[in-house]
């Protein structure tokens, strides 16, 4: 597979994905740094408290960069590309001038480097630390992060006086740009109200307050609607009854409802949001996860494989829909370098499912119903 040269972000040399911006991986950024192709590639996977939140180099940081020295000495790698390397992953792990306040839900980081650049993707999935050199980045655990935060949730903290739509998903959460969205009910729905009814409690008692709700609730659905389909979002209400209630029975039927959230929650901030929201976030995903696994245990034996050779040739071929794998195995490939393991089976696998827009499943130890640590759902029945 032919790559492309391995160029990162002019706006952020040393650190890209960190706080001040969402550090989910985006799709789009894991599929630039899976192209990436350079002479000397330096992948590490680590913990983030050991690389990203200190103010000088933990001793956790310092023997994963020990381990890249060793590993490009092994490979034969010249004294500049060492030291160049070294002194990027030295700034990384020491330079906190223009970090803030990071998410806890942040666990690790991957950090991909050269000679020339560094930069570093915070994660909020656990994956095995990792240190490795090659042609090519270590990608897998990385397309599981990227994958860990989707699809995205978007709280929708709404009451009579406010609303905002919240991405929760993010790290640190943070309010979702909404054209139109309504300002409050009494900004919204045309009153029609003079002398002691115009208060919002004559109307919560007057002939009709919850059509009332209900003209606010679509006018509310009609401003963030095009804003979720174009993310890709779910939806998460939170807001007390019976706003909540009437939120959801208008929810039009192209938006996927994530849960509610009850009680108002006007005063709550995005990070607290996410903080509520993180356990309806993590059911949304399991469940999600447990869909992909039925599929694989129920469907015909003719479209399942187990075996990696076969695996690898139905990859080749474009031939799979779902791939099935554990990103923390690693299978070093026959022509992969002798000191950094790079290619690597698994990675490849994972590699060619994100090019071919296969659905990719993290699985952990393995798949069900196999003796190996990957699985592969084809797409159409052939003989592999």
């Amino acid at each position: 597979m032919t790559g492309r040269q391995y160029s990162p972000p002019a706006s952020h040399p040393h650190r890209s994905g960190l706080p001040g911006g969402s550090s989910s991986p985006a799709r789009t950024e894991v599929r630039r740094i899976a192209d990436a192709r350079a002479p000397w590639c330096v992948t590490v996977y680590g913990d983030a408290g050991a690389w990203l939140r200190g103010n000088h180099p933990t001793e956790q940081a310092r023997t994963q960069i020990r381990d890249v020295l060793r590993a490009l000495a092994d490979a034969g790698a010249p004294t500049s590309t060492t030291d160049a390397i070294r002194g990027q992953l030295e700034r990384l792990a020491s330079d906190t001038a223009d970090r803030v306040r990071m998410d806890e839900r942040i666990r690790s980081v991957g950090i991909f480097a050269t000679p020339e650049e560094c930069e570093s993707i915070p994660l909020i999935t656990s994956p095995a630390p990792w240190v490795g050199v090659g042609d090519r980045f270590l990608i897998a655990p990385l397309v599981e992060g990227m994958l860990a935060v989707q699809p995205p949730v978007f709280a929708l903290a709404a009451s009579e006086n406010s609303i905002r739509l919240v991405d929760v998903t993010a790290h640190p959460p943070r309010v979702v740009d909404v054209p139109g969205l309504p300002e409050s009910l009494r900004t919204t729905v045309r009153l029609d109200l003079t002398g002691d009814r115009d208060t919002l409690a004559h109307l919560r008692t007057s002939e009709d307050p919850k059509e009332r709700l209900r003209e606010y609730a679509r006018a509310i659905h009609r401003a963030i609607g095009p804003v979720l389909h174009e993310a890709g979002a779910l939806l998460l209400i939170a807001a007390a009854e019976p706003l909540s209630s009437i939120l959801q029975d208008t929810l039009p039927n192209s938006a996927s409802l994530a849960g509610t959230l009850p009680g108002n929650h006007d005063d709550d901030t995005p990070d607290r949001l996410g903080d509520l929201a993180d356990s309806r976030v993590g059911e949304v995903r399991a469940r999600r996860r447990e869909s992909q696994l039925d599929r694989l245990t129920e469907a015909s034996p003719s479209l399942v494989l187990y075996e990696l050779d076969a695996i690898e040739r139905a990859s080749r071929a474009g031939a799979i829909d779902t791939l099935f794998i554990d990103t923390d195995w690693r299978a070093p490939a026959a022509d992969a370098p002798p000191a950094g393991g790079l290619p690597d089976r698994h990675d490849e696998l994972v590699r060619q499912a994100l090019a071919d827009d296969a659905i990719i499943v993290p699985v952990h130890p393995g798949p069900p119903d196999g003796t190996g640590p990957a699985a592969a759902l084809l797409r159409y029945v052939t003989d592999f």
